[in-house]
C-alpha cells in the first residue's frame, strides 16, 4: 500500500509542477499583451536554470519572449514526432513506439532543447552579420525550465508505474470475470458458489505473498468444479465474501468443464502446447498490449502484461503449464497490485 501511495503523491507532485508552467506561460502571455514585465520570480528562475556554459539571459519583457516560448513549445511538439517515428523504426510496432515515446519525455525535452539552440545559435550568427542584436530571455528559459522539470520527474514517475493496461477477462459458462476487478457477489448472482463458503464468510488477506492473495477456493455451480479462485479484501486484510475481489483464476487441464472457459474469449480446449511453442503469446488470446513479456519454456508458458511494476496500475498475467507428456497441466491468470501485498 505504501508503494501505492507514494505513486499518487509523485502523480500529483507532477500535476502541480505542469499546472506551475503553464501558470507562467499565461503570465508571460499576459506581459507581453499589456506590454509589462513579468513577476521578478521568473527572471530568477530563468537565471538560475543555466549550464556551465555562460549565457547572458535579459531580464525584460517584449513581444520577442513570447515567440521564442511559442517556438521552444514547437521545438518539443516536433521533438515528440521525431523521437516517435525513430522508435517506430526501430521497433516496428506502433503501440510500443508510442509507448516509448510517451514514457521518455526527459529525453524528448532535452532533444528539444538542443533543437533550439542550435537555431538559436544560427540566427545570433545571421543576426551579428546584419548587426541586429537577439538577446535570450529570461522567462523564456524560466519556460523552458518548468517543462523540463515537468518532464523529468514524469520520466521517473512513469518509469516506476507505466502505462495501465487493458485488464484481462475470463469467460466461465457465459459468466464474464475481469480479473482484479470482479466482485465475488457478481459469481454468486449468477448461481456459483464457493466451497466451503458463503456470502458472509469472512476472507482474510495474510499479506505474505507477491502472487497469492487472500484465500484459494474451489468454484462451483450445479455440482461440478470450475476451477479455483482467489478471493481477496480489495482495501482491508478481511471482509466478506461478497465484497472480495477476484484476483486469480485457475483451471485444470483435465477439468469436465474446459471447453465452456474462456480466456479473452479463446478457446482453452482447443488449445495445445505447439501454440505456445510457435506463436506469440499475445497473439494467442488476441490481445495488443503496450508492454509485455514473455517466457517460454516447456512445460511453462507465461504471458506479463505491464512489466514496469505494479504500484499504481494492475500487472496481469496468463499462464499454461503442461505436464511432460505435453498434456494441460492448468491454465490460469492473475492480477497483481500493491494494495493486495
Amino acid at each position: 500500500m505504501a508503494f501505492f501511495i507514494v505513486s499518487i503523491a509523485l502523480g500529483i507532485l507532477i500535476l502541480v509542477l505542469l499546472m506551475f508552467t503553464v501558470y507562467m506561460y499565461v503570465k508571460l502571455v499576459i506581459a507581453v499583451r499589456t506590454n509589462t514585465e513579468v513577476p521578478n520570480w521568473m527572471y530568477k528562475i530563468g537565471q538560475g536554470f543555466k549550464s556551465k556554459i555562460n549565457i547572458n539571459y535579459e531580464d525584460f519583457t517584449e513581444p520577442a519572449t513570447l515567440w521564442d516560448t511559442n517556438f521552444f513549445i514547437l521545438c518539443f511538439i516536433l521533438a515528440n514526432i521525431f523521437f516517435y517515428f525513430v522508435m517506430y523504426y526501430q521497433t516496428q510496432n506502433s503501440k510500443k513506439a508510442f509507448y516509448i515515446c510517451v514514457g521518455l519525455q526527459a529525453v524528448v525535452v532535452l532533444i528539444a532543447m538542443l533543437f533550439y539552440f542550435i537555431v538559436k545559435l544560427i540566427l545570433f550568427f545571421v543576426s551579428h552579420i546584419l548587426g541586429i542584436y537577439r538577446p535570450l530571455y529570461s522567462p523564456t528559459n524560466a519556460v523552458m525550465a518548468g517543462i523540463f522539470v515537468t518532464a523529468l520527474v514524469y520520466t521517473l514517475w512513469m518509469l516506476r508505474v507505466g502505462l495501465p493496461e487493458r485488464p484481462l477477462d475470463i469467460q466461465i459458462d457465459n459468466s464474464t470475470v475481469v480479473i482484479g476487478e470482479t466482485k465475488a457477489s457478481s459469481l454468486l448472482a449468477d448461481g456459483f458458489t464457493f466451497y466451503g463458503k458463503d456470502a458472509d464468510s469472512e476472507i482474510v488477506n495474510k499479506r505474505n505473498s507477491q502472487l497469492h492473495y487472500g484465500e484459494l477456493v474451489e468454484l462451483l455451480r450445479d455440482g461440478k468444479s470450475y476451477g479455483f479462485m482467489s478471493i481477496t479484501p480489495t482495501f482491508k486484510n478481511s471482509d466478506k465474501l461478497e465484497n472480495c475481489t477476484i484476483t486469480y483464476y485457475e483451471i485444470p487441464g483435465d477439468s469436465e468443464v474446459l471447453s465452456q472457459v474462456k480466456f479473452n474469449d479463446t478457446d482453452l480446449s482447443s488449445l495445445s502446447i505447439q501454440d505456445f511453442e510457435n506463436s506469440d503469446l499475445a497473439d494467442i488470446f488476441s490481445l495488443k498490449p503496450y508492454n509485455y513479456n514473455q517466457y517460454k519454456r516447456s512445460p511453462l508458458y507465461t504471458l506479463k502484461l505491464q512489466t514496469v511494476g505494479y504500484s499504481l496500475w494492475k500487472s496481469y498475467s496468463i499462464e499454461a503449464d503442461f505436464f511432460e507428456n505435453n498434456s494441460v497441466h492448468h491454465y490460469g491468470v492473475r492480477a497483481q497490485h500493491t494494495i493486495w501485498e
